[in-house]
């Protein structure tokens, strides 16, 4: 047992002091894609306010020019709502309001040790908790606004739950997980198979389905759909080998706890020892890279932290718990931990880059004077979230059938000028001109200037377009 506290103590003291010269390292990291969004909704909640204002709403009604993709956000009684949902928002507004995003990374740091340590509860073995800290790169979350690490300690506190028998807490506990990441129903349905026959399924499964009904029933009343929003507006689906080869790939190098795993899975082969919820779990995660409808965007395999857990508790199920940790496993997690940190910091190394963009781009759209800014690359959009603070009137053109609300909305803002921001070649243009219909003087918006925006590192083109 002392060995086994030494062990934990290097490595978590490692790990802290890693994290805590990150925490400083990634500082200037400023929000960007959905990040961005998630700190837009922190400011709302704030406010009180839980949907997505929309200052063109009369001139729009149907959203086309919202600045977002319509995958983001579902509109219902004339209101957006973003398809992120508001609880992380909501619990984390207070801390950025008094001490901004370092407050929301300090927080997160916390949060992410604490589940840690409900894990280490479940079966008190040392191996298992390590394993979970150093088994993949899930903590680059702790340094940026999103959702993953309050969701990573749902799934444990979960996982802690059904192991202490409060299986009923566990099943509502899950159903809320699923209706917030509809991808997490692979780990809670396959959450009893972890434990011993004797815990109490079947009242986790009666929760779980007891809970989804009303969800369902609320959710129809207050969104318009049984189904959660975000599964609701979920992307189009279409196979894509490519996408399941990258997102297999990311999996290797971000998660070796899987690789890990699978070596496990084969020796048993070779020991002809068949356990099937081994293979039931590499089946399940198979399927996860199959179906994604995308990468998940930030060059992380986030459609597959909620097996992490589950891995590393098959990996232990067969493994005595020991007062004496051998000298193999602690050779193996000094390496898993090497090899983590080492990811972590080409991680962040990147995100610096792409938070010098955003800041790049940010400061040369704010020596733009006009108020109207019309996108046709959301990213842009996303990018611009902050000049909402200033006023700024942000437009999202994504098909060239809308270019008549276009006109509208500048007919009735009695806009003088506009600028339209693109990324060459254009994938929707405005044109050489903007004629406003049943119009008898200035009725037409011409190019008056086009250059690139200087210092944002990518070539942004800035046409402005005046009313002649």
């Amino acid at each position: 047992m002392e060995q086994s506290k030494k062990a934990i103590g290097f490595f978590f003291g490692l790990a802290i002091l890693a994290f805590g010269f990150l925490l400083f390292y990634t500082k200037q990291i400023e929000p960007f894609s959905d990040f961005a969004l998630i700190e837009w909704q922190i400011k709302l909640a704030n406010q009180g306010i839980f949907h997505l204002p929309y200052q063109n709403h009369l001139e729009d009604p149907n959203f086309h020019f919202f600045p977002f993709p319509s995958v983001f956000f579902h509109i219902q009684n004339g209101s957006a709502y973003s398809t992120f949902p508001n609880l992380y928002p909501i619990l984390f507004s207070p801390l950025y309001a008094s001490f901004g995003l370092t407050g929301i990374k300090v927080a997160q740091f916390v949060l992410f040790f604490f589940s840690i340590y409900l894990f280490y509860q479940i079966n008190k073995n040392a191996i298992s908790a390590i394993l979970l800290l150093s088994g993949s790169t899930i903590f680059i979350y702790i340094f940026l606004i999103h959702e993953t690490i309050l969701f990573f300690f749902l799934e444990i506190l979960i996982l802690y739950l059904y192991h202490n028998r409060r299986t009923g807490l566990s099943g509502f506990l899950a159903l809320c997980l699923v209706w917030m990441r509809p991808e997490m129903i692979f780990a809670v349905a396959f959450l009893p198979f972890c434990f011993s026959e004797k815990h109490n399924w079947k009242r986790y499964l009666f929760a779980f389905l007891i809970t989804g009904i009303v969800f369902s029933i609320v959710n129809q009343f207050t969104f318009g759909t049984f189904v959660p929003i975000r599964f609701f507006k979920k992307p189009e689906y279409q196979f894509r080998p490519e996408i399941a080869f990258y997102l297999f790939k990311i999996t290797l190098e971000q998660i070796p706890i899987f690789f890990l795993f699978i070596i496990y899975l084969v020796k048993s082969f070779k020991r002809k020892e068949w356990f099937y919820r081994n293979i039931s779990l590499l089946t399940i995660t198979t399927i996860i890279l199959l179906i994604s409808p995308n990468t998940g965007g930030h060059n992380t395999p986030r459609y597959l932290f909620g097996l992490i857990p589950l891995y590393i508790l098959l990996l232990r199920t067969d493994t005595n718990i020991e007062n004496k940790i051998s000298k193999r496993w602690i050779l193996l997690c000094l390496a898993l931990s090497i090899y983590s940190l080492v990811t972590l910091w080409n991680q962040t190394k990147e995100l610096k880059k792409i938070s010098k963009f955003q800041t790049n781009t940010l400061e040369e759209l704010m020596k733009i004077e006009d108020q109207i800014l019309v996108f046709n690359n959301s990213d842009f959009a996303f990018v611009a979230l902050p000049l909402l603070d200033g006023k700024k009137n942000l437009l999202l053109l994504q098909n060239q059938d809308h270019r008549e609300n276009l006109i509208t909305i500048l007919n009735a803002k009695n806009a003088s000028s506009f600028t339209f921001l693109e990324l060459p070649p254009s994938p929707v243009p405005i044109g050489e001109t903007l004629k406003l219909p049943g119009c008898n003087k200035d009725c037409e918006f011409r190019i008056t200037e086009t250059k690139t925006l200087p210092n944002a590192l990518l070539p942004i083109t800035a046409t402005r377009y005046k009313r002649m």
